[in-house]
């Protein structure tokens, strides 16, 4: 079973960088929020088919609610698609990875869940790490879109925070949260693009792909998330950063910093630490709260 899950989370990690190439490459001649928009508009086909094939039926309850994450994950993902079309795949990617530690913070400040004791030191390193990578102080070297990059993975880290207050209830589907964030990422797209070119020859096949990969991905990262733990689920997320930097240097002439090698190894250490405080601390054993942590991935 773990096996499979190593699997999964492997085949998962594959395409979500896949489908971080194919934004990069679509951004080049055409805006981040059009790109998320076509993103929304496939993937909300495709969910809605399963659960009319399902017979899956909308709640009326928490429609308030689910519309905050929607537009949480809707304009966190147009963040993301806009950081990695202006950074290097690889320090767009590793910032990515901080919405974890916003996860954390903001569940503990306004969901009230505890901090797992000896969270703090890892916690004072990522935040070192991320530092060290935005080099604010360094006008030479800094850019404004790693700061769009971190918006994006707070943004990621609410809308996840808004589905563990939702799944209490425990009454929505997986397909139904998801079909509110492609929705309202469609139109976060939409207000966020203020030039909207129209798809011509393969760029019409590489936004298909990238629609496509985003419904596979999300049933390999649920059947990873499923049949392993979470350490090791958190372990695999970052094996995305090394796929992203490879797909960097192939496709784009990018090359890895010494920094970026550092502090990427220094998050990475300190966000398996906080996955193993965290399992130790609330041992996973409910497939329900595994499945929330899916639902979120702008990835």
């Amino acid at each position: 079973m773990v096996k499979k899950g190593l699997i999964y989370a492997l085949l998962s990690a594959v395409l979500l960088s896949t489908m971080n190439l194919f934004v990069k490459m679509l951004g080049t001649s055409m805006p981040s929020g059009e790109i998320a928009f076509f993103r929304g508009f496939i993937g909300t086909i495709a969910v809605l088919s399963v659960m009319a094939y399902k017979r899956i039926p909308f709640s009326k309850e928490d429609r308030g609610l689910l519309v905050m994450r929607g537009l949480y994950g809707g304009f966190g993902m147009v963040c993301n698609f806009i950081a990695l079309v202006h950074m290097k795949m690889s320090d767009a990617t590793i910032l990515f990875q901080t919405s974890g530690i916003f996860v954390l913070i903001f569940s503990a400040v306004f969901l009230k869940e505890g901090v797992p004791k000896g969270a703090g030191k890892w916690l004072l390193v990522i935040f070192a790490a991320v530092m060290v990578m935005v080099n604010p102080f360094q006008y030479e070297t800094f850019t404004w879109y790693a700061l769009v990059a971190l918006l994006g993975a707070a943004l990621s880290a609410a809308a996840y925070a808004t589905i563990r207050s939702i799944s209490k209830h425990g009454k929505h589907s997986n397909f139904e949260i998801m079909t509110y964030f492609l929705v309202t990422g469609m139109m976060a797209g939409l207000v966020t693009t203020d030039n909207f070119v129209m798809p011509q020859g393969n760029q019409w096949w590489l936004i298909l792909v990238i629609g496509g990969i985003t419904v596979v991905a999300q049933f390999f990262l649920t059947g990873a998330f499923v049949t392993t733990n979470a350490v090791v689920a958190q372990f695999l997320q970052y094996i995305g950063v090394f796929i992203s930097s490879f797909y960097g240097y192939l496709f784009f002439d990018e090359s890895l910093s010494i920094t970026t090698v550092c502090a990427g190894i220094a998050m990475f250490i300190a966000s398996v630490m906080l996955g193993r405080l965290k399992e130790q601390a609330w041992p996973i054993g409910k497939p329900k709260v595994v499945a929330e942590r899916l639902a979120v991935t702008p990835k």
